[in-house]
């Protein structure tokens, strides 16, 4: 779609990374065909290797970076500045995955949602490599074998675990309002110190105090639309991962205080890290 941009902090580990990127890459051509991606290259292939790469598939791709794993929130906020500075006219801004396949017409249900509702993002529901339904089927598998190399089959899959429900809850891929998303400021790095961690959380916050806590905004899923995220936490095996983590969470309650933690137990009801948090912090005055 025209008035939508993808983007995507790109870093291959291993082979199966790769494969992964095939298929997500193959996916959204046929989904989005010429789609625009602005890609931020974290590592694993050079920027010529990755242009090569991207020969392959029908997708408008703007490479930013050069190889380095800046982190997430600086590659995403990378991305958003880079639409908004060159691309000023799109109206929506997508949050992607290397490990994601999309079926087809994804991103069209989700324009249509926030087209029609005062909502600020949308989430499609996702099929996990273990089978679940994400948000509303965690630790239910529901499929034992999933066809990753047949985009067809897996379409078809997907299709089938469809309904017109909305439910409350956040996954990744996740469709942006880019009015609402520079407005709120994106992801403020001043506070998000670590390559990964709780950078959702910042952004899902600053929504919340957008759209006014006393309507009790929560991220919302759009069950029409459901789309194959295969590991959900791709960068986990990354050394350092438990520095990262506490440097943005002690990003996240320096710009929210302890109000923020108390706001994100409304926002992920089904978490018990959050009140743990609250109560810590309650009990150390």
């Amino acid at each position: 779609m025209k008035n939508v941009a993808h983007t995507l902090p790109f870093l291959i580990r291993s082979h199966q990374d790769l494969t992964m990127a095939s298929l997500c890459f193959h996916s959204l051509s046929k989904s989005d065909p010429g789609a625009l991606v602005v890609l931020y290259n974290q590592g694993g292939l050079s920027n010529q290797e990755l242009q090569l790469f991207l020969r392959n598939y029908d997708l408008q791709v703007q490479i930013l970076g050069d190889g380095k794993n800046v982190g997430i929130a600086p590659a995403r906020m990378a991305c958003f500045v880079f639409i908004w500075e060159n691309y000023p006219s799109i109206d929506y801004i997508s949050e992607i995955h290397v490990d994601m396949i999309f079926p087809k017409k994804w991103v069209c249900k989700l324009v249509d949602f926030l087209e029609n509702t005062e909502e600020p993002m949308i989430c499609p529901g996702i099929l996990t490599l273990g089978g679940e339904l994400h948000p509303e089927g965690k630790g239910t598998p529901v499929i034992k074998q999933i066809p990753l190399g047949n985009h067809d089959q897996m379409d078809e899959l997907l299709c089938s675990f469809t309904s017109n429900g909305i439910v409350e809850g956040f996954v990744h891929p996740v469709l942006h309002k880019s009015k609402i998303l520079k407005k709120i400021g994106g992801y403020d790095l001043r506070f998000l110190k670590g390559k990964q961690g709780y950078e959702d959380d910042v952004l899902l916050l600053n929504y919340r105090y957008f759209m006014g806590t006393r309507f009790n905004w929560r991220p919302k899923c759009l069950l029409s639309v459901r789309v194959f995220h295969a590991t959900l936490f791709q960068r986990m095996s990354l050394p350092g991962k438990e520095k990262d983590f506490e440097q943005n969470l002690r990003g996240l309650i320096y710009q929210f205080g302890l109000k923020g933690l108390i706001e994100l137990c409304e926002i992920h009801q089904d978490n018990t890290e959050f009140p743990h948090l609250v109560e810590h912090m309650t009990n150390s005055f």
